[in-house]
């Protein structure tokens, strides 16, 4: 069929890009109808299927084809036989598949193989290997094209860009003429697609100011640097979606993107990004190369989701950067912190991360948010959100609650999975040396002889340090068999899973820790009265208390409460 197509074929790759430079150079040619493939299906079956519909001869055909397309079974570049071949970058994808990105560049490069005798490589310079493609290209045509965002020796330049609320204007010095276009996007990648689209066009036999307006018609996925204002029940805020997938070069794209954007907004600048995915045994070094675009990047607050962020937020120095266990917290924590005006990125590969559910219930969450949302600080405010009790009688019945639906937590629950496991292996009073310990009540010791039951006790009255890390050494044989301990229960007793961040349960602004009255109810009913074996009271946490109180006939269950008193007050009904 191909065989029978005389007009233009395009065929475009990368990996990252290639769907949004097809769509950038058909709304250049939406005059003459292009055939194009539907939304970003460009695995080889799809590419075929276009080839076949080229029989109803279209003005111009253009193909985005995938590393599937190229690699699997032969190189389908010889069928399609591109008039212009384009290869928009070359990243960190698809890294559990292929050895390395030297694998990658020479299966996209393939490309170029199946160019007519005539026909045009255009080449993104600023990408990694763009030597080696180069030079791939050459060995099949002479009409090599080059462009860049600030190399003055690629073919084609920007003489300017300016980034404006949403949208991007570019001006391009090219062949003795000024050219100047608007895309409706604030990406710097799209910025390049956009001077890919700029050679394809000015290589076809077409009026290229016509097609250059039409670029402002171009709408990009709706996930893609989505730039779309929000409305809660008292003022705007203003969201960045770019969950439609990530690469390593895609997230630090979208980061630069937020970058140019910070300064048309009066709220917080917020960065909440989850894992890049399908990047294989090199996912966590390539993941550290976040580490710096974070740390320069303009924005307030840093959420970050799944395990493969926990380096990062290690790394990162300088700014309030926060790691999460799952998107209910970090949903919560964001409804907070988009105060009026604000901008959040929301950044994450499409799969294998639960980020984009988050993404896609922000808004609607948003909608309806109209909790205290004051300038206290995220932490402190959301202490003062999770405010909130439950009364339970002797048969564990609740009998009066407050604020449950919203009750939570800065601290963890940690020490008290060192207490639960004591009770469930029957511990024995057994004598324990401690090297050092800094006590509750401001005393130091230096060597000291203690007991099993002692710590057990701590872990009840906002332990310290030391008498957690004594007791989990005690029960756990290592760190691996403690986290195994605590995800069984925390599975076996439906709790959440934010609730044991880190051993001592204390906050930290890079773990986000949480529990509810409701995970405290769960534990309570699940062990009743052998939680009281040495105490009435079981604390946890130091700038706000939460935890379980027994009385002679009734329990008080509360969380984030600054004062002891006015929770022993409401079970005593003073």
């Amino acid at each position: 069929m191909r065989l029978q197509y005389k007009h233009p074929v395009v065929a475009i790759t990368g990996s990252m890009g290639k769907s949004s430079t097809r769509m950038l150079i058909s709304a250049g040619l939406k005059d003459y109808y292009p055939l194009q493939n539907r939304f970003n299906n460009n695995i080889r079956s799809a590419v075929y299927l276009l080839l076949c519909k080229m029989i109803r001869q279209p003005n111009f055909a253009v193909l985005e084809v995938s590393l599937n397309a190229l690699n699997a079974v032969g190189n389908s570049s010889y069928l399609i036989k591109p008039n212009i071949a384009i290869v928009t970058g070359i990243g960190a994808a698809h890294m559990s598949t292929f050895k390395d990105i030297l694998n990658i560049v020479e299966v996209k490069a393939s490309i170029f193989d199946g160019l007519t005798p005539e026909g045009v490589a255009i080449i993104n310079k600023d990408t990694l290997h763009s030597d080696i493609l180069i030079e791939r290209a050459k060995q099949n045509t002479s009409n090599v094209i080059t462009y860049s965002t600030h190399d003055s020796s690629a073919t084609i330049c920007p003489k300017s860009i300016q980034y404006s609320k949403g949208y991007t204007v570019i001006t391009i010095d090219f062949n003795g003429q000024k050219y100047t276009y608007r895309i409706n996007s604030i990406s710097d990648g799209m910025v390049e697609n956009s001077l890919a689209t700029f050679a394809t066009l000015s290589h076809l036999d077409i009026p290229l100011e016509r097609a250059l307006e039409n670029l402002s018609t171009f709408k990009p996925f709706e996930k893609v640097l989505n730039l779309k204002e929000v409305e809660t029940p008292n003022y705007k805020v203003n969201l960045i979606d770019d969950t439609h997938n990530a690469s390593l070069p895609a997230m630090i794209n979208a980061i630069k993107a937020f970058n140019t954007q910070t300064k048309f907004f009066k709220g917080n600048k917020i960065i909440a990004i989850g894992q890049i995915s399908d990047l294989g045994k090199h996912s966590k070094s390539l993941h550290l190369q976040l580490v710096d675009v974070l740390e320069n990047s303009n924005a307030d607050y840093i959420l970050c989701m799944d395990d493969a962020l926990k380096s990062v937020v290690t790394g990162v120095k300088s700014k309030n950067i926060t790691w999460y266990s799952n998107r209910h917290l970090l949903e919560k924590d964001l409804l907070y912190l988009n105060k009026p005006d604000s901008l959040t990125l929301l950044k994450s590969s499409a799969g294998g991360t639960e980020f984009p559910k988050l993404a896609k219930e922000l808004p609607e969450k948003l909608n309806k948010y109209n909790i205290n949302n004051s300038n206290t600080s995220l932490f402190d405010g959301q202490s003062l959100n999770g405010r909130s009790y439950m009364i339970i009688d002797e048969n564990y019945n609740v009998i009066e609650s407050h604020n449950r639906e919203h009750s939570g937590t800065i601290e963890g629950l940690g020490p008290i999975f060192n207490y639960l496991k004591a009770i469930d292996d029957n511990v024995s009073e057994d004598t324990i040396f401690i090297a050092n310990w800094a006590t509750n009540n401001k005393l130091y010791y230096e060597g000291k002889e203690t007991t099993t039951y002692e710590l057990m006790k701590a872990m009840l009255n906002s332990p310290m340090y030391t008498p957690s890390y004594e007791l989990s050494k005690y029960l756990f044989e290592n760190g691996p068999k403690r986290d195994e301990y605590i995800n069984s229960k925390i599975e076996h007793l439906s709790l959440s899973n934010s609730v044991a961040i880190n051993l001592t349960g204390r906050h930290t602004m890079r773990e986000r820790q949480n529990f509810t009255v409701d995970d405290l109810f769960k534990i309570l009913k699940a062990y009743k009265n052998t939680l009281f074996k040495f105490t009435n009271e079981i604390i946890i946490g130091r700038k706000y208390n939460s935890g379980i109180i027994k009385d002679k006939d009734k329990f008080i269950i509360f969380t984030s409460y600054p004062n002891l008193n006015e929770i022993k007050n409401k079970l005593n009904n003073k």
